[in-house]
């Protein structure tokens, strides 16, 4: 049961325990009969208080009470100031130590009392004779030396009349203009023309540079040619002009005479006495030549894969040169583009090229990364794809 709490008392209350019960109640078994002389055992509560009393405190702490600013001295009669805290009274400079561990005393001297200061001796000491200073004499001053042109002339070697001497000028010799071994941002704008000769060049000079003289190709390791050799290997290139129907007949008229050719060489006939099954003209041979856009497209992605590895391994190599580590394949700069190409390019030739690049990269380290690769790429539905991926494994797994 919840009883409501007393009414607050504002009276001051002093006791020192002070302990309300309201209702106690004990348990007893039933068949306990309690004596009605045996009172006390078992009530509710049993709170005994013995010798209560009541006792004026005396505070721990005693305030002094002053109606002024108190001082040190009279705060504390007697006591010493640290040292640290003294003055010097005639500079006014703080004296500073390390600790306060010990005081001093000192007292200032009186001065001198008036019958002292008349009885001590006066020293007085002679007064100099003023001198008066000497005046120096003048300076000298040396005569100017005057001369003339034709006293000058005099002293030079004449010939004929005129004089043999011509003052010399300083030779000044012309600013030149000091470029990089490669200007990367002429790089980078062929490879994003337009005109796909010109990539094509660049990408020849890349290849050319780097396999002659690989210290010589390592301007080319940058991310902005990386980057535009990506961009021609992705490029969307079914807008392009394919070839005609027509450049695709000649183009085979043509094949066809050559093995036919190759198979009269084999069997020790002259190819140029043999009768071949097409007649191709000047004109057709030409026609037959021009490349379309699509396929300068095509061939320049060839192009830029061969250029990414060439690169690519100049990379790894000059970082493991320099660090003694070996950069992971899947690290390698451009690489995902040509797994990528392996994949999604439905060109077989540029498939080839893929896996071509692939080879010209591997070493040990990726020797089981390339495996699984090449693995894959050997079942291709195209039977030229998957014959170059087989021999790629071949070569692969010959290399040490």
């Amino acid at each position: 049961m919840i009883y409501p709490a007393p009414a607050i008392n504002n009276k001051p209350n002093y006791n020192a325990v002070r302990i309300q019960i309201n209702d106690p109640k004990t348990r007893i078994s039933p068949d306990n009969k309690p004596n009605a002389n045996d009172n006390g055992i078992y009530n509710g509560v049993d709170i005994q208080v013995n010798r209560p009393s009541v006792e004026p405190y005396k505070p721990f702490y005693e305030y002094p009470q002053h109606a002024g600013i108190v001082p040190f001295p009279m705060a504390v009669p007697g006591a010493k100031l640290p040292l640290a805290y003294q003055t010097n009274l005639i500079t006014n400079r703080t004296y500073i130590h390390n600790n306060n561990d010990y005081e001093i005393e000192f007292e200032l001297e009186e001065p001198e009392k008036p019958e002292e200061a008349e009885e001590a001796r006066i020293i007085t000491e002679p007064e100099e004779e003023a001198v008066e200073p000497e005046v120096s004499a003048a300076p000298q001053v040396p005569e100017a030396n005057y001369t003339t042109l034709e006293a000058e002339k005099e002293k030079l070697d004449l010939n004929a009349g005129k004089l043999s001497f011509h003052a010399q000028r300083p030779e000044i010799i012309p600013g030149e203009e000091i470029l990089p071994d490669v200007d990367i941002h002429k790089v980078v704008g062929n490879l994003n023309n337009p005109n796909f000769d010109i990539q094509a060049s660049q990408m020849e000079e890349i290849v050319r540079s780097s396999m002659t003289n690989p210290k010589d190709a390592l301007p080319y390791v940058v991310k902005d040619v990386f980057s535009s050799l990506i961009n021609i290997v992705q490029k969307d290139t079914s807008d392009l002009a394919a070839p005609s129907q027509q450049q695709i007949e000649i183009r085979r008229q043509i094949i066809v005479n050559e093995v036919v050719k190759e198979y009269a060489k084999n069997s020790n006939q002259d190819p140029q006495k043999v009768e071949l099954p097409y007649k191709i003209s000047a004109e057709d041979a030409k026609t037959a030549a021009e490349l379309t856009p699509k396929e300068l497209a095509e061939r320049n992605k060839e192009y830029a894969l061969y250029a990414m590895a060439v690169l690519a391994k100049i990379y790894t190599d000059n970082i493991e040169k320099e660090t003694g580590t070996v950069v992971p394949l899947t690290d390698l700069p451009g690489v995902s583009t040509v797994v990528d190409t392996l994949r999604y390019n439905e060109n077989p030739e540029i498939k080839t090229a893929a896996i071509d690049a692939l080879l010209f990269i591997q070493r040990p380290e990726y020797k089981e990364e390339l495996n699984s690769l090449l693995t894959l790429v050997g079942k291709d539905d195209n039977p030229g794809v998957a014959a170059a991926a087989q021999e790629a494994l071949i070569i692969l797994n010959r290399t040490k």
